[in-house]
């Protein structure tokens, strides 16, 4: 099977399992597994995040490759008498998409269906119409008729609820449609990278971590650079399209499905203070990375906007680090796009980059 279906089946599998911020379990255990016998070891730590490592033959420095394992979505924060199910968002998750939606609702005993519900459209005045449904007035519907059916169910405070989107391809299959492409994606190609990475190939050791809470917070990846000391880090993320109508692509966001994966050289989270920006002798590394396995790459300054990866909560700690993303429209929606040519392009890269030993001095 050639890289790019592996990594389509992979996606498909990734995207299907549930883990909103904070309750990352299922897809730790889904890492942990898909590696075992393919890395020298694979651990999990107490917070979640899986950290899994190899050996090369030569020596060399310490290198961190990472993606987030969670994605945004919402909890149960109260069971009513009768079953109807409130909820707060977690992370970014964008509320418009929500109302009148299916969605999965997963709780202790496992994954139930469930449906947000609306207003009666008969009942709607003119001002309710013109304005969108919060998530502070919503609630899921599961078809029961009373509280204890709901627990009955596994169904309590702290159940996590995604929209039920699963992974689907266009009409063009190399276009995929899905939630949680942020950042499963990412941890799909890093999956695939550490099985097909050699000893030999390898300077030094490569640490592959699974990360947490990056949706909620971009503060828990010191669990995992205390745990590992890494020289330097490679932090995957996706990023979003400026090649859509409501958006200006030149002067506000110049990144595009199927022109590759983007070199993030900075990025700013200005309302909350964070900032990161690339290490130049590894932006040059995967520039040449891109060169040698013949991948298109797109680079961007991502400033002044609400975007920020765990990069900004690695560099506090001394770490040099660079950031790479794959491209996907309609970012922390439902129905995130991405391109199977942006995926296999950050896969060749990646692999190529974790072969090498960058020298840092400036």
């Amino acid at each position: 099977m050639s890289m790019k279906e592996t990594l389509r089946q992979r996606i498909k599998e990734m995207t299907a399992l549930i883990g909103v911020s904070g309750a990352e379990w299922d897809v730790a255990r889904y890492c942990r597994d898909a590696l075992e016998g393919y890395v020298d070891k694979v651990e999990v730590l107490p917070n979640g995040i899986v950290i899994a490592s190899k050996k090369g033959a030569h020596p060399g420095p310490k290198i961190m490759v990472t993606a987030h394992m969670d994605e945004v979505g919402y909890i149960v924060k109260s069971v009513d008498a009768k079953g109807f199910l409130f909820f707060d968002k977690i992370g970014g998750a964008t509320e418009a998409c929500l109302p009148g939606r299916k969605v999965l609702v997963k709780g202790s005993k496992g994954v139930i269906p469930g449906v947000v519900g609306v207003r009666a459209g008969h009942l709607l005045t003119p001002e309710q119409m013109a304005k969108p449904q919060t998530v502070g007035q919503s609630y899921v519907d599961i078809c029961v008729s009373s509280k204890e059916e709901a627990e009955a169910l596994g169904i309590t405070v702290g159940a996590q609820i995604v929209p039920d989107s699963p992974c689907t391809e266009m009409h063009d299959p190399d276009y995929m449609t899905t939630r949680a492409a942020d950042c499963r994606v990412l941890c799909s190609i890093i999956i695939e990278t550490m099985k097909v990475l050699k000893a030999e190939d390898i300077h030094g050791e490569v640490f592959a971590v699974f990360n947490i809470l990056e949706e909620s917070t971009v503060n828990s990846i010191g669990g995992a650079i205390l745990a590992v000391r890494p020289d330097y880090g490679l932090f995957l993320d996706t990023i979003p399209c400026g090649d859509v109508p409501d958006c200006n692509f030149e002067k506000e966001l110049p990144v595009a499905l199927k022109k590759g994966p983007v070199i993030l050289l900075s990025q700013q989270l200005a309302a909350a203070f964070m900032c990161a920006g690339s290490h130049p002798a590894l932006v040059n590394a995967l520039r040449e990375s891109a060169a040698a396995t013949g991948a298109k790459h797109q680079e961007f300054a991502f400033n002044g906007a609400g975007y920020a990866t765990d990069a900004v909560g690695a560099v506090r700690l001394g770490m040099a680090v660079v950031s790479m993303a794959v491209p996907r429209r309609f970012s922390h929606s439902p129905v995130e796009i991405l391109h199977m040519d942006d995926v296999v392009d950050a896969q060749k890269i990646v692999e190529d980059f974790l072969k090498k030993a960058v020298d840092l001095s400036l």
